[in-house]
């Protein structure tokens, strides 16, 4: 080979290099390389969310499509799975038809950030950190009050789990390359963020109070507003549509809990030895 024709394939090689270099990687195009769940791994995390008959189960990267067969075979559930792959979701059909459910489940090919998840009651994923935590605001911003979602090794940061379950897998080391696994389990929780008018019952207080409610994945706090002063709302707490919080109001501690039905909330006051119902509306920003 001449020497000139040698400075044209290393010229060649180089280009090819540097081309290749260019190429985004696989991770910012896709949530995550195909892994596989392991099946002791599928059973835990649909014990852990409790899959039931009246479900609609959403697996986010749903690979071969092993959760959502699984929900709707074992718990009768409805189940879609959402995948970027297309083998992938071919496979998935036809492990349904195989399995006997496809008429109660059905898998997607697309951007699971695209995908409306307002009818899902349960959410699985397996993804990578940045994507979990990427989710985060999406999914509490769809999902209904009281959906249960587990997430797989990752957490959906800053989100604290209500639940963790850990555990170790030999199946794992090859994956991850340790055996230990984490299940992380989460109940949506009703958005209370805003004004709010709380109407006490009259042995309380003879006119509305004025509520704020800031609310965030990893922060939740109030205050009461009792004409110059700020209250706090001690011990406030939301899990799915069910509210609870303390207010020093007429010289004792009251004890309010009840639910969040969209706009409005009601429910039972307790101080002393009484109980009297007690209510609140959204205000309008």
């Amino acid at each position: 080979m001449t020497a000139g024709r040698r400075t044209g394939v290393a010229l060649a090689a180089m280009l090819l290099v540097l081309t290749a270099r260019a190429q985004p990687a696989p991770e910012d195009n896709v949530a995550g390389p195909y892994v596989p769940t392991p099946w002791p791994v599928v059973d835990d995390m649909l014990r852990l969310v409790d899959v039931r008959a009246d479900d609609v189960l959403y697996d986010l990267g749903s690979g071969d499509g092993r959760l959502v067969i699984e929900a709707a075979k074992r718990y009768r559930a409805r189940g879609v799975g959402v995948e970027m792959q297309a083998d992938l979701v071919k496979a998935a059909v036809a492990g349904a038809k195989r399995a006997g459910v496809a008429e109660r489940v059905r898998f997607v090919q697309g951007d699971l950030f695209d995908t409306d998840l307002h009818e899902a009651t349960v959410v699985t994923l397996y993804l990578l950190p940045k994507f979990a935590a990427r989710l985060v605001p999406k999914l509490r911003a769809e999902l209904r009050p009281g959906a249960r979602i587990v997430s797989h090794d990752y957490p959906l940061d800053p989100w604290p789990a209500d639940k963790v379950l850990t555990f170790d897998l030999d199946e794992k080391e090859a994956i991850s390359g340790t055996t230990r696994t984490n299940l992380y389990f989460y109940v949506v929780p009703a958005r209370v963020a805003g004004a709010w008018e709380l109407a006490l019952p009259r042995a309380l207080s003879g006119r509305a109070l004025t509520v704020q409610i800031n609310q965030a994945p990893d922060s939740l706090a109030g205050s009461a507003r009792l004409g110059r002063d700020n209250v706090p709302l001690t011990e406030l707490k939301v899990r799915a549509e069910r509210i609870r919080f303390d207010l020093f109001i007429a010289g004792r501690e009251v004890d309010l809990r009840g639910t969040v039905s969209g706009q409005t909330m009601s429910g039972e006051a307790r101080w002393d030895d009484k109980r009297d119902g007690w209510s609140a509306r959204a205000l309008k920003k």
